[in-house]
């Protein structure tokens, strides 16, 4: 019979005192990592090695968005070699398997994990988790934990932590981002958060090229239902003759979404031939985690991603056809 997963959360306590009796300790990022998952790493393995003077290292899986190589912290996350491992510690990781192969390697060779996320989809799949759907962030979960364990928190920690909230809040636009989300950014910024340089790097330094490259794809767009619904695809061959990477404009998913009127807005990448990753986003009353489940995805209420096998327009039809089957009275 198969054993039923209980979906309950372990104390700070808890989860400090096997930290403590932790010796060697993996932090893992997850395969295309955002700002939160980046932020996450970074806080967690500096965190625990300033305040307990741990062997703790951050594992990468994937490439670094170039939207975030201004952190100089990022060097605390580095390509390991296969090892032994006393605990592993997930963070943002709504699902075992979003490390991929590599997360799989070291869960296998850890005598303990740890799972600290905010993704409502989240199954509980460690030995010890921490999770928080209505929290805006994995960041400031972090935030908060590390308050229980009375961490001090450098200035280091505070401005990974303050670029993980902001970026998975749309600077603080997402519902999920309420009344305690700012007021841990006030105490980051009162911890020496440099906000102004983040800010700057993150929303005012953006490249012309990039920026004209973004509207030729938000031009291109697929709309539908009177407007409401917008798909954009993205191909491989959109980037053969230029220096551009598909992370570096990610971003237009949120285009159509903030247009007067548009209730849902879908990027599909092309991975590889029939193969296309979705972000999906919406603004009132769409649960994009609930289609997005549908095509082995999942996430947040109004911000999820997924994975379609099949050509372009297969995957439109068949987000469309999930969508028009959830929201019949309103598509």
């Amino acid at each position: 019979m198969e054993m039923l997963m209980t979906k309950k959360n372990n104390t700070p306590k808890e989860i400090l005192d096997l930290i403590k009796s932790s010796e060697k300790i993996g932090v893992i990022s997850h395969k295309n990592p955002d700002g939160d998952n980046i932020g996450s790493t970074i806080a967690t393995v500096l965190g625990i090695r300033e305040n307990l003077n741990k062997n703790i290292f951050g594992i990468k899986v994937d490439y670094f968005p170039k939207d975030l190589m201004f952190l100089d912290t990022l060097k605390n996350i580095e390509e390991i070699d296969e090892q032994d491992l006393d605990l592993l510690i997930y963070v943002d990781c709504g699902e075992i398997n979003r490390p991929g192969d590599i997360g799989e390697v070291f869960r296998k060779r850890a005598k303990k994990t740890i799972n600290i996320d905010h993704h409502k989809t989240n199954d509980y799949f460690a030995d010890f988790n921490y999770v928080f759907p209505n929290m805006s962030s994995t960041c400031e979960i972090v935030f908060n934990l590390f308050r229980e364990f009375n961490f001090e928190i450098s200035k280091e920690v505070a401005d990974a932590l303050l670029v993980g909230i902001n970026t998975d809040t749309y600077r603080f636009l997402y519902q999920s981002s309420g009344a305690s989300t700012l007021r841990v950014c006030a105490e980051l910024y009162d911890l020496g958060a440099d906000k102004d340089f983040i800010y700057q790097q993150l929303y005012q330094n953006k490249n012309f090229e990039v920026e004209m490259f973004k509207n030729k794809l938000i031009n291109r767009a697929k709309l539908f239902f009177n407007n409401k619904v917008a798909i954009i695809g993205m191909f491989k061959a959109d980037f053969e003759g230029t220096d551009l990477t598909m992370d570096m404009v990610d971003d237009i998913v949120n285009y159509y979404r903030d247009i007067n009127g548009f209730e849902v807005s879908v990027l599909f990448k092309e991975l590889e031939d029939n193969l296309f990753k979705g972000s999906v986003r919406s603004k009132e009353f769409v649960d994009v985690s609930k289609i997005c489940k549908y095509f082995n995805g999942g996430g947040h209420t109004r911000s999820s991603g997924c994975v379609i096998e099949g050509d372009f327009d297969f995957a439109v039809n068949s987000f469309l056809e999930k969508l028009k089957s959830e929201y019949p009275n309103e598509f």
